[in-house]
């Protein structure tokens, strides 16, 4: 086996075990991986701009991504984060149009493209994978919308849908409640939540010592999901 076919199986089965492309049958998800090309970006290195042309449907493998836009005062907002597995970039890759948002690499990451030219005839023959592209745009969506619900609310109940909100796409369950699997500064949350890095760390600090979260460093802890949950739904602006 050559040293390009044997990395396109290796990608291959990551496609497959890890994304909504391991949906297709496993010819089509082959010919995606010998076609596709896998691209290394550094911390902090911008992947694309928001108005950029738009010719690929990006895969996370390993590393995180934010994807960010610029509101109308220079303030830069946080619209998701990215982790191994998820897909990113769908817009432009189905519409043909430009990017909608700029996508930058938190820490060194390797990411996989899949072309437009490769990707729209073999979704197009096998629907089950349409979907679940789909599925993944509308989970931005629902996620974009929340935060513009969220931006209504007070500091406190900001603060707390979007943790609860990061342990839905990023928590795993640990010995203390539910550790996020993501570190990101305050700065960071900040952008997510629409708050400054100085408010960001004064709710932070009163959840910790109301024993409702747990910070180590960038890592959190939510040790209270019901106290958390009764604070997101019982603030409002």
């Amino acid at each position: 086996m050559s040293a390009h076919s044997d990395h396109a199986e290796r990608v291959r089965r990551f496609l497959q075990r890890n994304t909504v492309l391991g949906r297709l049958p496993e010819a089509a998800l082959h010919s995606l991986a010998e076609r596709g090309q896998l691209r290394r970006y550094a911390k902090r290195e911008i992947i694309y701009r928001r108005g950029e042309p738009s010719d690929s449907l990006m895969v996370v493998v390993t590393g995180r991504v934010k994807l960010i836009n610029t509101n109308a005062s220079g303030k830069q907002i946080v619209l998701h984060f990215l982790v191994p597995g998820n897909i990113y970039g769908e817009i432009g890759a189905l519409d043909g149009k430009e990017r909608a948002a700029t996508a930058v690499a938190l820490e060194d990451c390797d990411i996989f493209l899949v072309y437009t030219r490769d990707l729209i005839p073999t979704v197009r023959a096998h629907p089950d994978a349409m979907l679940g592209i789909i599925e993944a745009l509308c989970e931005k969506v629902r996620a974009g919308a929340a935060l513009i619900e969220d931006s209504t609310l007070e500091m406190r109940g900001r603060v707390a849908r979007g943790l609860l909100r990061l342990a839905q796409h990023h928590g795993q369950k640990c010995a203390d409640g539910i550790c996020l699997q993501l570190t990101l500064s305050q700065e960071e949350l900040g952008g997510y939540w629409g708050l400054s890095r100085p408010n960001v760390s004064r709710v932070l600090g009163e959840l910790k010592e109301a024993a409702v979260i747990k910070a180590d460093g960038p890592q959190i802890v939510i040790m209270d999901e019901a106290s958390l949950t009764e604070i997101a739904g019982s603030t409002s602006s």
